[in-house]
């Protein structure tokens, strides 16, 4: 990932140095020591420093006779560097499983921008070869620098078969957090040109099936209000799909239907209002015209269903726990569309959220039935990761989904 001013040049590749170096320059005070401590000699040191001012368009240190010190630029880049380290030296830490702080720190860095970039792409394309066609080198290129970073580490990050190298279990959670860390600098181009007067940046949400739709477009129209030039990316997924990017740093938050406990430790979630399951079903349906339904009435018609390991599901098969017939199963689907559809199109039932329905379909194409079902309790809300510092154009984001959020539980009520 690119921060403001870098390019994809062989100046580029040595980056990740230059970054540890800037480090070793906050924490030393000064590049004389920084070198003596780096094995490095000073005019390196200075050069790197030039370069990655240069890199990021802005002085990091105000040099002096007594050293250097950092310049408010420089404290905002201190901030993202030492999370970027913090990050990759506990991932050392649990990979290795016994590697003290302190060497997880040296491991840290020897690591290069090669074999970082390799081992992430081997780890999202699947092998080696992909990887090397996604990054466009050699394939032995890619395998001189996988080895690389095995030797480092000192653990095995790859399967290797007859034709074939690709990550292994502990390799692919490993490139999550060299992912996630690096997200740290993009990050940090993102606060550098905030500082600077330019209200721009990025905000990358995944949002889950039910969401009300409008809710976010809402907020994302007032955020273009005070940030004309935010970059917005909306994605739509399965939870799991979505908690995969959020975790590596491909997301900055999840909204929708909370998951609960399930996340404890991995992602943090806040809850922004309720919005409970209802039983659905097409406008012209004959239970839709009744003022009163019992929970046997949905035995006697066809059913679609989200796939299992969703809270939908869950709602669903409690129901018909307490049905003297299981109703038949007219579809079984992950996709929302294709559910809606058939709600359409035939005389089916299935959960949706009561605002899905409100917002989503306001010519009243689906209804609700009047029927209390059990177990249909469902807050709404956002999921960010628990170590999460968000810019300042994805920190307005949160603000105003609240206060978004706040006027949609109003309407409930």
């Amino acid at each position: 990932m690119k921060a403001s001013g870098e390019t994809s040049s062989d100046e580029d590749q040595a980056r990740l140095r230059r970054l540890f170096l800037f480090d070793a320059v906050c924490e030393a005070g000064g590049i004389g020591q920084a070198a003596i401590r780096a094995g490095r000699t000073q005019p390196a040191v200075s050069v790197a420093i030039s370069k990655l001012e240069a890199g990021f368009g802005g002085p990091l240190f105000e040099r002096g006779f007594g050293g250097s010190e950092l310049t408010g630029e420089g404290l905002i880049l201190q901030r993202r560097v030492r999370r970027m380290l913090d990050q990759i030296e506990r991932a050392v830490m649990g990979l290795t499983g016994q590697a003290t702080a302190t060497h997880a720190a040296k491991i840290c860095r020897r690591l290069t921008d090669a074999q970082v970039r390799c081992h992430i792409a081997i780890a999202d394309a699947g092998s080696a070869a992909e990887a090397a066609l996604s990054l466009g080198i050699s394939q032995p290129a890619v395998h001189r620098a996988a080895r690389q970073i095995e030797q480092n580490v000192g653990v095995s990050l790859y399967r290797r078969r007859v034709h074939s190298v690709s990550a292994n279990a502990a390799g692919i959670e490993f490139a999550r957090c060299l992912s996630l860390a690096l997200h740290e600098i993009a990050q940090a181009g993102e606060d550098l040109a905030y500082a600077r007067g330019q209200l721009t940046g990025k905000v990358a949400i995944g949002v889950l099936p039910l969401l009300p739709p409008r809710l976010v477009a809402r907020v994302i129209q007032r955020l273009r209000e005070g940030y004309p030039a935010a970059r917005v990316t909306v994605e739509e997924g399965s939870h799991a799909h979505l908690l995969r990017k959020l975790r590596s740093g491909a997301l900055d938050i999840i909204i929708g239907g909370l998951r609960g406990a399930r996340l404890a430790g991995a992602a943090q979630e806040t809850e922004l209002f309720a919005d409970p399951y209802v039983a659905a079903v097409r406008k012209g349906h004959r239970l839709a015209r009744r003022k009163r339904i019992a929970l046997l009435d949905l035995a006697g018609h066809d059913w679609v269903m989200p796939e299992h390991n969703v809270p939908r599901r869950a709602v669903i098969d409690s129901i018909f726990e307490q049905l003297p017939v299981k109703p038949p199963l007219a579809l079984e689907t992950s996709s929302l569309a294709m559910m809606l559809a058939m709600l359409m199109e035939s005389d089916c039932i299935t959960l949706l959220s009561r605002a899905q329905i409100r917002d989503a379909y306001p010519g009243r194409e689906l209804v609700a039935l009047e029927l209390a079902l059990p177990e249909a309790r469902r807050a709404v809300g956002y999921t960010v990761r628990s170590d999460w510092l968000g810019t300042a154009v994805q920190q307005a984001f949160v603000e105003l989904l609240r206060s978004e959020s706040a006027l949609e539980s109003a309407h409930e009520r």
